[in-house]
């Protein structure tokens, strides 16, 4: 929250799970709100297992908010690299295309308004349209560090009789699995609250302690601020203009995050300046594309950001069977061997498989000597139905050293790089990825050592020519 208006591996075949799906309902004073539908899933990370509650939001689906091109969006915008970026529409975030970020940076500004000129044209879109570049955001929506907090946020709000809806809406898109993260305005911890609001919800904030970064301090604050600012201010805002609603309706849940992150003042401005005769999908839509003192582009997005993230993460959680994998690689091998294939669909399944297991390493899911075992296993599985290579190919591990780099997991990126050195002595990209390592790694003598192997093997190595001058400098 940014500001507020008035006031405002553990292997899962050594297991034995107990199969548990059960729906939470209860129901809170405050509230019109009779049954908020929870789900319990046995959570299997790299080393433990844990039982969780996410919320199961069924209306996203029943009334066809996932399928907005805002929600589309903002989807493949959590799911894209930082790399990538998306080409759009600013007034419906329809998806024009994309574009390297690295290419868009080296473009003038006089190229950067004729490619958007050039998109408009190919689209036969009006020249007054404003188009987007947005770029991808999937290292900050880290939906699988966020999990726990969700977990021990909605008992929180059950005890003080608020809709844990909000609770999972919020921890989704605020501030994901970070506990201690200020934002420029001086906002801080997963749900995001300035310090001047958190004190006034009856949390410490000073000098020496600061219980915005506790998980369930902060709850209990956002939960207060909700029920007794948030939902009250919404209602009033709806009772004035005569529109119908239950507080169980998305478009309600939507508004009070609005005023959760830009203020009801901010919001109740907004609702003003529409008159709306009725709520629902078409005043949300209308919301999005309606400014108000400080309600512009940034609040606009944060329910177009909540429909998303909820998207994403039921995909993660909310599968037929009462078991989550955070391993991406293991829960598609754990259905490899529940499911039969042809042997070309084996081949091709246990190719993705492995994929996911890169994915599991970059994100930081396992580590490296874990990776090197399951893919040892898919690798030994995929010689047994066919004579063609394996999918991941010595030169493999370099690139995922290289990627490992850009993620700063140093540690594993050296261990890729050594192996593949191993496998490749001759490959020039091994020693320059080598040198990389040990700069950033701050050993200065190994770097050059690599980086001047790398350009025996190849002259025309220019990243290691730039490796050395940046070393020479220091």
């Amino acid at each position: 929250m940014k500001t507020l208006k008035n006031i405002s591996s553990f292997s899962a075949k050594s297991l034995l799970i107990v199969i548990f799906q059960g729906v939470y309902s209860c129901s809170f004073s405050q509230t019109n709100i009779n049954k908020i539908p929870v789900v319990e899933k046995y959570v299997i990370g790299y080393n433990e297992v844990t039982k969780m509650k996410f919320i199961n939001n069924t209306e996203l689906y029943k009334d066809g908010w996932h399928s907005l091109p805002q929600t589309k969006f903002w989807q493949q915008v959590m799911s894209l690299t930082p790399d990538s970026a998306i080409v759009n529409l600013a007034s419906n975030r329809q998806i024009l295309g994309r574009i390297s970020v690295k290419n868009w940076n080296t473009l003038s500004e006089i190229q950067q308004t004729f490619y958007r000129d050039s998109i408009r044209k190919c689209n036969n879109i009006s020249d007054s349209a404003t188009v987007f570049i947005t770029a991808g955001k999937r290292d900050f929506y880290e939906f699988k560090k966020v999990m726990p907090t969700i977990n021990k946020s909605i008992a929180v709000f059950n005890q003080n009789g608020v809709d844990p809806w909000y609770a999972q809406a919020i921890l989704l898109i605020e501030s994901p699995g970070k506990m201690n993260t200020k934002s420029t305005v001086g906002a801080n911890g997963p749900f995001q609250l300035m310090k001047a609001v958190a004190i006034h919800q009856g949390l410490k904030v000073n000098k020496t302690v600061d219980e915005r970064t506790d998980i369930e301090k902060s709850a209990l604050g956002a939960s207060r601020l909700l029920s007794r600012i948030c939902i009250p201010k919404v209602r009033t805002m709806l009772d004035s203009a005569h529109v119908q609603y239950r507080e169980t309706d998305l478009f309600f849940r939507l508004l009070v995050l609005h005023a959760y992150h830009a203020g009801a003042g901010n919001l109740s401005g907004v609702i003003k300046k529409i008159n709306p005769c009725e709520g629902g999908m078409d005043l949300m839509q209308t919301v999005w594309k309606t400014s108000y003192g400080g309600f512009k582009n940034a609040s606009q997005n944060y329910s177009q950001l909540a429909l998303a993230a909820f998207c994403n993460f039921d995909k993660m959680v909310m599968q037929p069977n009462d078991t989550v994998y955070l391993i991406e690689g293991d829960r598609m091998l754990q259905c490899y061997t529940n499911c039969a294939y042809a042997p070309y669909d084996k081949c091709t399944y246990l190719g993705k498989c492995i994929s996911g297991y890169e994915t599991d390493l970059i994100d930081g899911t396992i580590p490296f000597d874990y990776f090197i075992n399951k893919v040892n296993v898919v690798k030994t599985e995929l010689a047994g139905l066919s004579p063609i290579k394996s999918p991941l190919i010595d030169d493999g591990y370099n690139d995922i050293g290289f990627q490992l780099l850009k993620v700063r997991n140093y540690e594993a990126a050296y261990k890729a790089f050594k192996l593949s050195e191993n496998r490749s002595p001759e490959s020039w990209s091994v020693y320059h990825g080598l040198g990389e390592t040990y700069r950033l790694m701050g050993q200065k003598q190994l770097a050059l050592a690599n980086y001047k192997k790398s350009l025996l093997l190849n002259p025309n190595n220019e990243g290691s020519l730039k490796g050395i001058t940046r070393l020479s400098r220091k």
